[in-house]
């Protein structure tokens, strides 16, 4: 193995394909030449599969990763709060699926994944995670109307979007997620700020988004780079 990319934070939507269209380029670029690629999660930003079905605009997006694991290059997908309902339909299209917390160990240094690497602290978002993980809400939300139950989702997911404050470095310790005491390294996605820093002792990267950053984090026998995608 000599080469892994990971990327995360497309928010992929029907009505700004300008993106979706440039990580597709990534993909069948960078992302062609690497052993390992990690997708960590919001990749889409409403990710549901309705009877089958998922949203058109999406397909050619998952055709491109599906063509990277037909040509032998291991994808793995942690499910982000935008497309913890893709995980199944991903992984019958050959997708490794992996969870928040998993250690992998890469270039023999142990790796943690995260989605987000902080606890959510307000309320609100506590009884949204709820509701999107309980399996009643969920299939009753698939038996909406397929147009109707992606309209509806996508300006829900603009608003959540426009209502969390940007990422600081300035919180206290213990909004951290517990992490393997073992782990080297923590990546992690969701807070859309490419960044490293270290806290006791352990790296902390977050890979950044596709909505102004356009970053993904490369890692190799000499080193982890964040790096900027330019077309």
């Amino acid at each position: 193995m000599k080469r892994i990319l990971i990327a995360s934070d497309l928010h992929a939507r029907p009505d700004d394909m300008q993106r979706t269209s440039l990580f597709e380029q990534f993909l069948k670029t960078q992302a062609l030449s690497c052993d390992r690629l990690y997708l960590l999660g919001d990749i889409f930003e409403f990710g549901f599969v309705f009877r089958g079905r998922i949203l058109p605009a999406y397909e050619a997006l998952v055709a491109a990763i599906g063509d990277l694991v037909k040509k032998g290059i291991e994808v793995f997908f942690l499910a982000g709060n935008h497309d913890i309902w893709m995980s199944e339909y991903l992984r019958k299209r050959g997708l490794k699926l992996i969870i928040d917390g998993d250690i992998h160990y890469l270039f023999n240094r142990k790796v943690q994944f995260f989605h987000g690497i902080l606890r959510e602290q307000d309320a609100l978002s506590k009884f949204a995670a709820r509701i999107m993980n309980n399996p009643t809400a969920v299939w009753l939300y698939s038996r909406i109307p397929c147009g109707a139950g992606f309209k509806i989702a996508l300006n829900l997911a603009r608003v959540s979007r426009k209502r969390n404050p940007a990422f600081s470095f300035k919180f206290p310790a213990e909004r951290l997620k517990p992490r393997d005491s073992d782990a080297e390294i923590i990546v992690s996605a969701h807070h859309h700020y490419p960044c490293k820093f270290t806290f006791e002792g352990v790296e902390y990267y977050i890979v950044g988004d596709w909505i102004t950053h356009f970053t993904y984090l490369e890692i190799t026998k000499q080193g982890i780079y964040l790096k900027e995608y330019r077309e």
